[in-house]
């Protein structure tokens, strides 16, 4: 009796995906470079969707034409203040910016700052609006909790591309956020300094000196390594975004079949004609009495 049927986990089906991709094409003696025809006719041998294909033709395209986050030492050190992330959708950038809009507006409770065909911004509301706008999202049972609380800005770069596609660019401002957590963990060191300036004058030994300044300074160090924290989940936000452009896609809705606006058409009319007939009923049979 056989066994249930293996099954492979995501990482293995990729390699198993890319090996076979390898064979196939050491088969059919493919030279060093292809062209989109001949990479589309690869993917229906294979069995992959033509449109999966043409996608990942755009992304690989755009790859190092997008924004990319800094790379400071503080930026290393600490985490980035800019949160970059990027990525090919389904639709036309109007509707993928409305679509946007009103995720951002819903979940992470961001409002419109400014909006141009090609970059929208949103910001938070730190006045009486965005109080109330917190109380009836605490009500709102069909959102989870946000993830951009901490960003003081996020920015949509929309560039069409083919038809159908558009490149999505989103940005999350923590400017002010990475600046409160390293001015924070710069004060233990000095409080420490000032401590150990002070054990100094009264005579203390310098390896009790010693142990207490390192503490302090690891501490500051644990304070502004926390921030990584916060970008993390900052970029979750980011991700969710574009995952839900993913799973609905910006697509114009299809117009109704021309038998179901026929049928629609028929029966208004013949709804209006009913209504002429029995008034016509009414005046006649007032002109009897």
């Amino acid at each position: 009796m056989s066994g249930p049927p293996v099954r492979l986990d995501r990482a293995t089906f990729e390699r198993v995906l890319q090996r076979a991709s390898e064979l196939q094409a050491q088969r059919q003696e493919v030279g060093e470079t292809l062209s989109e025809e001949e990479i589309l006719a690869l993917g229906r041998e294979v069995g992959i969707a033509e449109a999966h294909l043409r996608q990942a033709l755009v992304e690989t395209r755009m790859q190092g034409a997008v924004v990319r986050e800094p790379t400071g030492w503080l930026d290393r050190a600490v985490g980035p203040a800019d949160l970059v992330v990027e990525r090919v959708v389904a639709g036309e950038s109007d509707r993928v910016g409305q679509a946007l809009t009103a995720w951002f507006e819903k979940h992470e409770l961001l409002a419109v700052q400014r909006a141009t065909p090609s970059r929208i911004s949103w910001e938070r509301l730190d006045s009486f609006a965005g109080a109330m706008r917190k109380v009836r999202a605490a009500f709102d049972t069909s959102r989870g909790p946000s993830y951009l609380e901490r960003a003081q800005l996020v920015t949509a770069v929309l560039t069409p591309l083919e038809d159908g596609y558009c490149h999505v660019t989103l940005i999350a401002s923590l400017h002010k956020t990475r600046a409160g957590f390293v001015g924070g963990a710069s004060v233990l060191p000095v409080v420490g300094t000032a401590a150990a300036g002070i054990a100094v004058v009264v005579g203390a030994p310098a390896l009790l000196l010693l142990a207490g300044a390192v503490p302090t300074l690891g501490l500051g160090w644990l304070a502004a390594r926390s921030y990584r924290g916060v970008v993390a989940r900052a970029r979750v936000g980011l991700l969710r975004a574009l995952d839900e452009l993913e799973r609905r896609p910006a697509l114009p809705r299809p117009e109704p079949p021309a038998p179901a606006r026929s049928r629609a058409l028929a029966q208004d009319i013949g709804g209006v004609v009913r209504e002429i007939t029995r008034e016509v009923r009414k005046a006649i049979e007032e002109g009897k009495r």
